[in-house]
């Protein structure tokens, strides 16, 4: 099964504007950074925006900015915005009702998946964007200068 993508993709987006204050930055350049196609950004970038995480600007010479200073946002804020649902999945299964185990499997996991979506959450919302940025803008420098 393979993991969702959404958050890291939509935290690149968020981390390429904040890497270019006052600047318009648009789909096809996030596309590119994210070598993804451009309406796969366009979602994201919807997404982010209904939240009042960035400002969108149509037409040709149109783009999107955040919408807030790097500080002000956390990555908890951009996994709200894109997030699908529920961290962990349960069997989409009914539970074979001849079998005490697949009866009771999933009052025993509630807890234990609600105690990691609250240390996630918790986790996402000590990291601000801004501090993504700085530990990018670090790497990329010395990447450049190898």
């Amino acid at each position: 099964m393979a993991a969702n993508s959404r958050f890291a993709m939509a935290t690149h987006i968020m981390s390429a504007m904040a890497m270019k204050p006052g600047e318009l930055v648009s789909s096809t350049f996030l596309a590119e950074s994210l070598n993804t196609n451009p309406v796969v950004v366009r979602r994201i970038l919807s997404e982010l925006q209904r939240v009042g995480l960035l400002a969108t600007q149509a037409g040709r010479t149109g783009g999107a900015e955040l919408a807030k200073k790097a500080s002000a946002i956390t990555l908890y804020d951009i996994y709200q915005a894109v997030d699908e649902g529920e961290l962990f999945a349960y069997n989409p299964n009914d539970p074979n009702r001849s079998c005490a185990l697949s009866c009771e499997m999933k009052s025993v996991l509630e807890p234990i998946f609600a105690s990691a979506q609250e240390a996630l959450s918790e986790s996402l919302k000590k990291t601000r964007l801004s501090d993504v940025v700085e530990k990018l803008a670090k790497r990329c420098s010395s990447s450049r200068r190898a």
